[in-house]
Parts: C-alpha cells; structure tokens; sequence
C-alpha cells in the first residue's frame, strides 16, 4: 500500500534525476571493467581496439540517454507501469558493460558477439515497451507520429536480434550492425524535438 502511494505520488523530475544518476555510474562502471593490456609497439591495434569497443558502448549508452530524456520531456504523468519499465530499462542497461568487458577481451570470438547483441536486443525491447506504456501520455504527437517511433524501435529490436546468429556465420555481419545501429538513433525523432509541450 505504502509503495503504491509513493508511486502515485511521484514527480517525473524524481524519475528523471534517478535515471540521470544511474546512467552515470553505468558509465563509470564501464570504463573500470575495461582492462587494458600493457602499451606497446605490438598490441597497439588491440589497445586502440579496446578504446574502440568501449566508445561503441558508451555511444549506445548516451544515444539511449538522449532518446529517454527527449521522450520523458513530453510526458504529461507517470504511471506505475512506466515506472517499473524505467526500472526494467536501467536494468538491462546496467548489463551492456558486461558484454563490452566480453567483447574487448574476445572480440574474434562468435559468443562475445552473440552475449553483445542478446544485451542490444533485450535493452531494445525493454525501451520498446516503456515508450509503448509511454504513448498515451504524449499529447502532442499524433498516432501516425506515435507510429514513426514505434517503427524505429522495432527495426531496432529486430536488426539488434538478427545480430545474434549471423555473428555465427561471421563477427563481422554482427559488427557491421552494432556500428550502423546507432546511426539510426544519432538525433532523437524531429518530431519530439520541434514539437511543443501541453501547457500545464
């Protein structure tokens, strides 16, 4: 009963705080699980394919932020639904580090790519769902706007999915996608951007 009071009760500024904070310490996680070898002459490729890996990471990180800040920026209320889905989200995104650390020590491997991609895949729905339950309360946005979104979502998660057994075939099909992936995500939605929100 308490727990549901306090959901009821709570402001968007409080879950977007929240959000903000544990999406920083992913991030500083990240970079302290990334081990790398010693720099020489020899592994200088490797070291520079670390850095290259973790700013992979950190860029799929930041676009998520930037795309669940712009989202949230024009929901009207919060609902426990959205709440417990936010929390879903930043679960999953509090894994992404693990299959980086994978990725960065066994890169020509088939399962590190596959873990990377199952990480993408399941981030992807998770933020899916939270804009779905999200939908309604946008106000501004039209259905066929909604839709726009809701398409890019889903060509994530199945691009994202499809990563997983074509890195069997080969890393590099997989590579090519978590590469081009956050391309589609670079700029948050136009739409999101100019649109205007309700006046409260």
């Amino acid at each position: 009963m308490l727990m549901q009071y306090y959901i009821y009760c709570m402001k968007k500024e409080k879950l977007d705080a929240f959000t903000d904070a544990v999406v920083a310490i992913i991030i500083t996680l990240m970079v302290l699980e990334i081990k790398l070898p010693k720099v020489t002459a020899e592994n200088l490729l490797t070291v520079l394919s670390y850095i290259g890996i973790y700013a992979l990471s950190f860029i799929v990180i930041g676009i998520t932020w930037l795309n669940y800040n712009t989202l949230f920026k024009y929901i009207e209320n919060i609902t426990a639904r959205i709440i417990w889905l936010n929390l879903a989200f930043l679960f999953v995104l509090s894994l992404v580090p693990l299959p980086t650390q994978a990725l960065c020590k066994d890169f020509h491997t088939k399962e590190s790519h596959m873990f990377y991609g199952i990480i993408l895949t399941c981030l992807s729905i998770v933020y899916t769902l939270m804009q779905y339950a999200a939908n309604p309360n946008i106000i501004h946005l039209s259905k066929s706007e909604i839709k726009q979104l809701n398409t890019k979502n889903w060509m994530s998660i199945i691009l994202y999915a499809i990563s997983v057994p074509l890195s069997i075939l080969s890393i590099y099909f997989s590579t090519m996608i978590f590469i081009l992936m956050p391309i589609l995500y670079f700029l948050p939605e136009r739409k999101l951007i100019n649109a205007t929100p309700q006046a409260q």
